[in-house]
């Protein structure tokens, strides 16, 4: 739910006479000295005997535990030092620093890690040390306490010195990093806090690596049931989320046997399961499986609610996500009531002008959009970006997915102007922030790629998709989903443009990519295939089309139902291809199928219902069933009349012609010249000839009345 500020990098150690100088009230080094200090090493002389040694280092452990606790975070560091110094006086030898990404850009993750609990950071505590510590086990003790005093100031770079100098002591070489026999438990908790600077950092590969030993270790000293196993686990599904959508089924995994083994230990509705529970929602968004979310969260809330409260952050943080699920599934008065859960807490715990506020109203913005409450959503779109402007700064990367947002509503009231407006604003930053190969670029010039083809204006739009297409083989490789979805859209715009060849060039390189690595039955190669369908039916190559309509209605037939408008759509193509080739009773079931679903899923006056009546009506014409296609004409004309006469009124001229030339084929001479005479009207009304009518067939009743060899009366 948002991003952090960066880790602070670099920072260099605080020297002890730096120390001192901030705490002189307490005056802790002046007991021993700076580490090297000959003071110290005299003391050390004078102590003589190793018990004593021992004892001492003991005692500052156990005071600096006491400042740990205490919040005393800077005094804490100086002791664990100074009782480390006196064990081993190389702390400062080996500078082994996480390594930084290149500059990465903060990312919501990260954020969220700082404010909200994904169970990561368990193990928080300074160590005790036991009497019968060997002495390793005590330096390493001591350095993995330091690193922990060091974290709490924020000083990341001085705890991972800190931390990978514990791990050093524990085990001299990589090769001792494994199970090996009676290694101190404190492995466990330096292994943890690596992993997880390694996360903050945006290192998941290395943060992984870390945490399955870590897991190894945990089941090595504990067994498989004992809860530091399960939090390792968790930690690692939470490592797996953030991968990548791909990696969703092993985040699963380890979620669920982390759930098994907190449930078993801890029972069933303590907080740290709830955690778990968030978490496993989670993936399953990320999965687009919200009733599998849903489900997860409202036990997560239940058990927050009543082991933390509904004021707690956690709680809200829940009730968040839980909000996103119901918004997603459109249930939309549980998502705003949900949404306002979290902004009452969000507001009392960090301010109006919080990231988090911003993305809330921004998701209530997005309900009142899907309301068709567009005053509403624009008011609060217009709001959530100035509260993330105050928040982040002009030139941050959510600043950017709230300008997408808005752009998003203003290409839907097909105000592209505003909408290109806020596509441009958004692309600058991200440009600016991000990295070049990054998503979110992809997206927006896929957005403003898809608003020049809208305006026509083909040749500046075809570049923009290029552009993106280039960003994606860049990160991913020739072979990905999402460069078929891209070669798709640059097909289709091709096609759109009248170069037909190159159109097809591109669509077919999409469903060779598509079928390779989404399989024969998936719903994007169904989509491709009706693309490559509707170019063959214009071409004329009527069998191909059909063929490829008729794959794509299996794999959607399949996967929608027969109920599903994209499935209706299919079957009216297949219709159409079964009219060119003189197969009317073929076409009038295609049709009649499609009809029925329109009116299901559209209801009885939607514009595309009566283009399927009007279709419908000429294939019962051209099957000589003259009753049902007047029924099929007046009923498309009826619509018609409702939702295309001021737009449109072609059509409806178009409609009355064909109700004219059935009364002609009947011989009904009146209601003819009626039809007739106002299509003649509409179409010189629209700025056409009245020549633009057909007129069809003769008047078959008067010829059968009075054929040509009738003998004369």
């Amino acid at each position: 739910m948002g991003t952090s500020t960066r880790p602070a990098s670099n920072s260099s150690a605080v020297s002890s006479k730096t120390l001192r100088r901030k705490n002189s009230k307490t005056n802790l080094h002046s007991h021993f000295g700076t580490p090297g200090n000959p003071t110290k090493r005299r003391l050390i002389a004078v102590l003589g005997d190793k018990a004593t040694a021992n004892k001492k280092i003991v005692e500052l452990n156990n005071r600096a535990l006491s400042f740990y606790t205490n919040g005393d975070f800077q005094n804490a560091s100086a002791l664990f030092q100074e009782a480390a110094s006196l064990r081993k006086q190389d702390v400062w030898m080996v500078d082994t620093r996480l390594a930084h990404c290149d500059d990465p850009p903060p990312s919501s993750y990260i954020y969220q890690r700082m404010d909200f609990d994904e169970g990561m950071h368990v193990f928080a505590n300074a160590e005790a040390i036991r009497v019968d510590d060997q002495p390793n086990e005590v330096a390493a003790i001591l350095l993995f306490n330091a690193g922990q005093a060091r974290r709490r100031m924020n000083e990341h770079d001085d705890a991972s010195r800190y931390y990978n100098r514990a791990l050093h002591t524990l085990c001299p070489s990589p090769d001792h990093v494994g199970i090996q026999g009676g290694i101190h438990p404190v492995i466990i908790p330096i292994l943890h806090n690596i992993g997880q600077l390694h996360y903050r950092l945006g290192n998941l590969n290395e943060a992984i690596q870390t945490y399955k030993t870590a897991e190894k270790h945990c089941r090595s000293l504990h067994g498989n049931d004992d809860i530091t196993v399960s939090m390792t686990l968790n930690c690692l599904g939470v490592l797996y989320y953030h991968m990548s959508a791909d990696e969703s089924q092993q985040a699963l995994e380890y979620f669920k046997a982390a759930l098994h083994i907190h449930s078993k230990v801890l029972g069933k509705d303590h907080e740290e399961v709830a955690t778990i529970l968030n978490n496993l929602g989670r993936v399953h968004v990320q999965r687009d499986e919200f009733d599998e979310a849903l489900v997860y969260y409202e036990q997560a809330l239940i058990i927050r609610r009543f082991r933390l409260g509904p004021d707690h952050i956690d709680y809200a943080a829940t009730a968040f996500n839980a909000g996103q699920s119901l918004h997603q599934k459109g249930e939309y008065d549980r998502a705003i009531q949900l949404y306002q859960e979290f902004l009452d807490v969000a507001l009392v715990k960090f301010s109006k002008n919080h990231r988090d506020v911003a993305v809330v109203m921004s998701g209530i913005a997005q309900i009142y959009q899907e309301r068709k409450e567009y005053d509403k959503a624009l008011a609060l779109y217009n709001e959530s970006l100035a509260v993330g402007k105050a928040a982040l700064g002009e030139r941050h990367s959510e600043v950017a997915m709230l300008l997408n947002r808005i752009g998003n509503f203003h290409f839907e009231q097909d105000n592209l102007d505003a909408a290109l407006h806020a596509y441009r604003s958004g692309l600058e930053i991200e440009q600016e922030v991000l990295e070049p190969g990054h998503p979110n670029i992809i997206v927006t010039l896929s957005n403003i790629g898809e608003i020049y083809r809208q305006r026509n204006e083909f040749v500046e739009a075809i570049r923009l998709y290029k552009q993106a297409l280039d960003l994606q083989k860049a990160r991913h490789g020739d072979i990905h989903v999402d460069v078929a979805s891209t070669l798709n859209a640059i097909g289709l715009i091709y096609d759109q443009k009248g170069d037909v060849n190159t159109a097809l060039k591109y669509l077919q390189e999409a469903l060779t990519l598509r079928r390779s690595i989404l399989g024969e039955d998936h719903l994007d190669v169904a989509a491709t295939l009706t693309y490559l369908g509707t170019i063959f039916y214009r071409k004329n190559m009527i069998s191909s089309a059909m063929q490829l309509f008729t794959d794509s209605l299996k794999t959607r037939e399949e996967h929608l139902g027969l109920d599903a408008r994209d499935v209706a759509f299919t079957r009216y193509n297949i219709g159409l291809c079964h009219q060119v080739q003189g197969s009317f009773s073929e076409a009038i079931e295609c049709f009649k199928e499609t009809l029925r679903v329109e009116q299901i899923v559209l209801g009885g006056d939607h514009r595309d219902v009566s283009m399927t009546m009007y279709k419908l009506g000429e294939a019962y014409k051209a099957h000589g069933d003259l009753s049902k296609a007047l029924e099929m004409f007046q009923s498309a004309l009826h619509i018609e009349r409702n939702t295309v006469i001021h737009d449109d009124p072609a059509t409806v001229a178009r409609t009355l012609n064909e109700i004219g030339n059935i009364h002609l084929a009947r011989g009904d001479v009146i209601p003819m010249m009626d039809a007739f005479n106002e299509a003649a009207r509409i179409f010189r009304v629209s700025g056409l000839s009245a020549t633009s009518m057909s007129v069809s067939g003769q008047l078959y009743a008067f010829d059968i009345s009075c054929p040509e060899a009738a003998p004369a009366a």
